[in-house]
This record gives C-alpha cells, structure tokens and sequence, in this order.
C-alpha cells in the first residue's frame, strides 16, 4: 500500500507537471490531487524537495537504463545506435511531458537545488555516453567524439527548450526524422 501512495504522488506531480504553472504546485495542492492528506503525504516523503528527487531518480534510471542496453547491441552500427538512443531519448520525453520541466529545470525552485545538480549530472552522463560510443569509431566523425557527443546532448536540450516553447502540444516525435538527419549531417562524414 504504502509504495502504491508513493506511486500516486509521483503520477500526480507529473501530471501537475503537465498542466500547472509548475511555480505554483504546492505540498498541500499535491496531496489535494492526489486524494490524501498533506500529513500523510509527509509519511511517504519528508519534502517536496524530494519528491522531485525521486521523480527525477525514476526518470534518470529509466533513460540509462534503455541507454546501456542499446551501448551494448553488438550488432547495430553506431549510427544505429545513436539514432535508437535519441529517438528514445526524445519519446520518452514526450510521454513523460512532466519530466521535460525538470530536466529544463523550469520546475525546480532554489529549494530543489540538489534536484537541478543532479539535471546536471544527467546531461553530462548523457553527453559522457555518447562520446563513448563515438570514441569507437572516429574515423567516420567530422569532428572529435567530444565535439559530437556535445552537438548531440545539445540537440536533446533544444528539442526539450521546444516541446516546452510549444506548451507540451507541438510533439517532437514529428519531427524527429528531421532532427536525426541534421544531427548526423554534423557528426559524420
């Protein structure tokens, strides 16, 4: 019961994510629409600071996860790779509109300091992945795989910079054809 409450708090703060003025979800509008007390939403979590941490946690995990498994797909060829890598990358976000506000950092107060390093964090693993798997093959780069996995973080942040420019209703998946083809023409001959 109790991880199934904690589980609902987190849908709701993606979902308040979604729909609210992010500066305005408070503590006691999120047990409101979550349908429990404020006190008992303090059970689950001791602040609101860290019910952001673990929606980010669950979100982070999720996406490395999907990452390391593609990382060791023997049989994809690095184009393959980083294109299944961003696709992922950017459908995820669309699904999970709520965690675009996070990782833009637009949802985060001063109060989730901790919350916004660990954003941080996130893009320079991303960034450090993707230099890995360019490091494999160099010789089809125009550039050095440094260079590519920084085109390559930085495309993911402007499509997120986008969706949210858009209000959440513009999907990025539209144009991810699109994307994919201008980010490849950058990275390799």
């Amino acid at each position: 019961m109790k991880e199934r409450r904690k589980d609902l708090i987190l849908q709701t703060l993606l979902k308040l994510l979604e729909t609210s003025n992010t500066k305005k979800i408070t503590t006691a509008l999120l047990a409101r629409e979550s349908g429990i007390t404020e006190a008992a939403l303090y059970r689950h979590f001791p602040s609101k600071r860290m019910i952001f941490q673990e929606l980010f946690e669950f979100c982070d995990s999720t996406i490395f996860d999907k990452l390391n498994q593609i990382k060791k797909e023997e049989k994809l060829s690095i184009h393959e790779k980083l294109k299944n890598i961003f696709y992922f990358s950017v459908v995820f976000i669309e699904k999970n509109k709520g965690f675009s506000r996070i990782l833009s950092r637009e949802a985060l107060s001063p109060d989730e300091k901790n919350v916004e390093e660990k954003v941080n964090q996130f893009f320079d693993r991303y960034e450090l992945n993707i230099k890995q798997i360019l490091q494999n093959e160099p010789k089809l780069l125009i550039l050095t795989p440094a260079i590519g996995a920084q085109i390559f973080t930085t495309n993911l942040e402007g499509v997120i910079a986008r969706f949210l420019r858009g209000s959440l209703k513009d999907m990025p998946s539209s144009y991810l054809d699109n994307y994919w083809e201008g980010m490849q023409a950058s990275i390799f001959k």
